[in-house]
């Protein structure tokens, strides 16, 4: 091309440019549908780590895992999830977009070439995911070279296989305009003067209805040539309208085979094979987004937004009603109307009446009375208690949960768990501490088990996450149709039910039993006893469950004329629910109650009038120190009677002080969020009000009577903490497990040696 000496062809160049097809495409997406631009854009910031990294979704992101695997296949089906969200963005953008550019129906392969020019957002996500997953495979999973081309290559082919699949059913079924009008000739439309190619002066009715067609004088072929747009004002209108009317149903078809797909694979999650990585699943529930938003934009146009509130309003106003609404339930109890009991203060008032917090407290005694005897030596008559505390915080507490009391007990030659009388806590500390004192009882019973064999730690760091995203999108999202039985009753499988399956795969059944199974050994004191305390949503108490009576714990102890004044504010699960079978409730179903992360699992509800609904113990006590002291304080005179002393050892993965937030440069918006801000502060608010019962306990049991030792998960690598999630990197898990070696962690070992008498 011959340039004029000193004129500037880059104006030229910036013009072309921006009248190509998917320039043009990129701004429509910007100016009309930020909502699909938008769940890009979540996925990217998920994928990089600038959104979510606390709750480590950007690894689940990069190193998907499938079968308990991170290999080919698990990066295969992510690559064949993410190709079919991008055949839905292409479907749904083909959908409310090509009416704007009628050129399209002139084309052969209409949807093929859209998809091309409709390619810019995607492939900028695609470069993005492929830098971020090759640094983190190398650098988190320590994941070869040569194993990381191959993983990549197994996305790569799996986002092809989906797409060509797709994109060979589109070809056969999809028409052009030669394929509508064949054998009749091109039929001109009078009065279509062209402004610029592929674009003729609008009638008012489309300025009115926004259907104004965009100029667009360039795109891009299959061979990703550049090629002019030819002039479609001499198409009769219902020509071009079928070619699109015909290329939509089409779209629609695909989706409804993706949803019907999707739903019937919820059918078969208990299968281990079906359950597809985490990563894949949020490419399906992004596909799902973008077809909804689509389907109500394309019918509904400007009412799009009215349509969607109204029609969460009316699926809000049926569900409360009970129209296709499940509700996760306890499994084990009896939810049949005539058996629920009335959920008001004068019944809790009567479970906590003085004869039964007497008789209660008089089985305790007897249960303290064993661990006496177990204890006491002759050098050592009064020895000192201890309450093992464990805070929540998913993978990363209960790996370092299980990896704290396995080397303290050992360090101590098996004299902390000997010496422990109760355990308390929240989330996926409790989880690891059950599976430490099943273990316990096991060996006790005689089983071959290795206390402090690494093949524990191992099954804790075991993902428990993929199984639940998984029956997000294919089984709850839906009515959860399938059923499983429980003891003599029947549930519906949802994502609750999967954590739970997941947890007893991983932990090989051993936590597989009743919550009753424990009365027994508790009671003769070979286990600890533990107080699992989920949290009341509906009046902010706590749930108390046990396999002992425990009204005790439901009012703060003290004088007669003191505690009628104080307000109940705990549930004693076990005498509440008798009716309903409470000694029938799955062991693990206890456990999931108190660690229900928000959103990821279910809250349960249980068969009460009104309902109880039941969420995380973090709530209201994620270090599990507030109900040890009240423990404690209720047996304040059998303790100091018969002990040295009481230890409460804290085993928890968050810092005790906190960082200082700076607020200086917040703007109004922010400060408008202030509030939110402060409720996310709860479990700093916990500490000082925990600090504080710690001192006002110490001050009733005497001096030298109550000490403290902490054990606190400090990374190893600076700013570089596990994340708190339900899956754990490699690197993360070496992090919590090198972290025990600590200076801070060793002297909290030897101060707890010499506390036992131990050199």
């Amino acid at each position: 091309m011959v340039h004029i000496a000193g004129s500037n062809p880059f104006p030229m160049f910036f013009r072309r440019l921006y009248y190509s097809f998917p320039v043009r495409l990129l701004i429509l997406h910007l100016r009309n549908h930020l909502v699909m631009i938008g769940i890009w854009v979540i996925l990217g910031l998920f994928s990089t780590g600038i959104l979510g990294r606390f709750f480590g979704i950007h690894y689940l992101m990069l190193t998907p895992e499938y079968l308990g695997a991170v290999n080919f296949w698990s990066f295969f089906i992510s690559g064949a999830a993410f190709g079919a969200f991008v055949m839905i963005w292409n479907l749904t953008s083909y959908l409310l977009c090509a009416s704007r550019f009628p050129f399209l129906a002139t084309l052969d392969t209409p949807f093929t070439k859209f998809s091309i020019n409709n390619s810019l957002v995607p492939l900028g996500f695609l470069s993005a995911w492929v830098s971020a997953s090759t640094w983190f495979q190398w650098h988190d999973e320590f994941t070869e070279s040569g194993a990381i081309f191959w993983n990549l290559a197994g996305f790569m082919l799996g986002a092809t296989t989906l797409i060509l699949l797709i994109v060979v059913y589109l070809y056969f079924t999809n028409k052009d305009i030669g394929a509508i009008l064949r054998p009749l000739k091109f039929i001109p439309q009078p009065g279509g003067r062209l402004l610029i190619p592929g674009q003729r002066i609008p009638t008012v009715w489309e300025i009115r209805a926004g259907f104004t067609r965009w100029r667009v004088d360039t795109y891009l072929n299959e061979r990703c040539r550049v090629r002019l747009v030819r002039s479609v004002s001499h198409y009769n209108q219902q020509i071009l309208e079928a070619v699109f009317r015909q290329n939509h149903w089409n779209a629609v078809v695909v989706q409804l085979m993706a949803l019907v797909l999707l739903m019937s694979m919820g059918f078969f999650m208990e299968s281990p094979w079906v359950r597809i990585p985490t990563a894949a699943t949020l490419f399906l529930l992004a596909s799902m987004a973008l077809a909804m938003f689509g389907a109500i934009s394309f019918w509904f146009r400007q009412w799009g937004t009215s349509v969607f509130i109204a029609l969460m309003l009316a699926v809000n106003f049926l569900t409360g009603l009970g129209f296709l609404n499940y509700r996760n339930k306890a499994y084990g109890l009896n939810y049949n109307h005539e058996n629920r009991s009335v959920y008001n203060y004068s019944a809790l008032e009567n479970l906590c009446r003085r004869n039964q917090v007497e008789q209660d407290k008089t089985a305790t005694e007897a249960i303290l009375e064993h661990w006496l005897a177990k204890n006491r030596t002759p050098e050592k008559p009064k020895p000192k208690m201890v309450f093992i505390c464990v805070s929540g915080g998913g993978l990363r507490s209960a790996l370092w949960t299980m990896q704290t009391l396995q080397q303290v007990d050992k360090a101590l030659d098996g004299q902390l768990f000997k010496h422990t009388a109760l355990i308390t806590g929240a989330s996926g500390g409790m989880l690891a501490a059950a599976y430490f004192r099943e273990l316990a009882l096991r060996q006790q019973l005689g089983e071959n088990v290795d206390l402090y064999d690494t093949s524990a730690i191992e099954d804790i760091g075991k993902d428990l996450l993929n199984p639940v995203t998984f029956a997000i999108v294919a089984n709850d999202i839906f009515f959860p149709l399938s059923s499983f039985e429980s003891g003599d009753y029947t549930y519906r499988k949802d994502r609750g039910y999967l954590f739970e399956r997941q947890l007893n795969e991983n932990y090989h059944g051993r936590l597989n039993h009743r919550l009753s199974y424990y009365r027994q050994p508790e009671a003769k004191a070979q286990i600890p006893m533990m107080v699992l305390s989920p949290f009341i949503l509906n009046d902010s108490r706590r749930l108390l469950i046990s396999s002992q009576g425990v009204s005790y714990l439901m009012k703060p102890p003290g004088p007669r004329q003191v505690v009628h004044q104080t307000e109940v504010d705990g549930v004693d699960f076990g005498a509440f629910f008798r009716a309903q079978g409470a000694d029938s409730l799955a062991f693990t179903n206890a456990l999931r109650m108190n660690c229900t992360f928000p959103l990821i699992l279910p809250n349960v509800w249980l068969p009460t009038v009104p309902s109880l609904e039941i969420m995380d113990a973090g709530v209201r006590d994620n270090y599990g120190l507030g109900l040890a002291t009240r423990f404690v304080h209720s047996f304040r005179d059998w303790i100091t009677e018969n002990t040295s002393g009481v230890v409460f050892v804290q085993i928890r993965c968050w810092d005790k002080v906190d960082a200082i937030t700076v607020s200086d440069t917040k703007g109004i918006l922010e400060s408008l969020l202030t509030p939110a801000t402060a409720a996310g502060n709860i479990t700093a608010i916990q500490d000082f009000e925990q600090d504080n019962m710690l001192a006002l306990l110490s001050d009733l049991m005497g001096k030298q009577r109550v000490d403290i030792i902490r054990f606190i998960y400090h990374p190893v690598r600076k700013n570089r903490a596990a994340s708190l999630s339900l899956h754990l990197s490699k690197r993360e898990k070496i992090d919590i497990l090198e972290a025990y070696r600590s200076a801070e962690t060793q002297a909290s070992v030897q101060a707890l040696k010499q506390i036992l008498g131990k050199k």
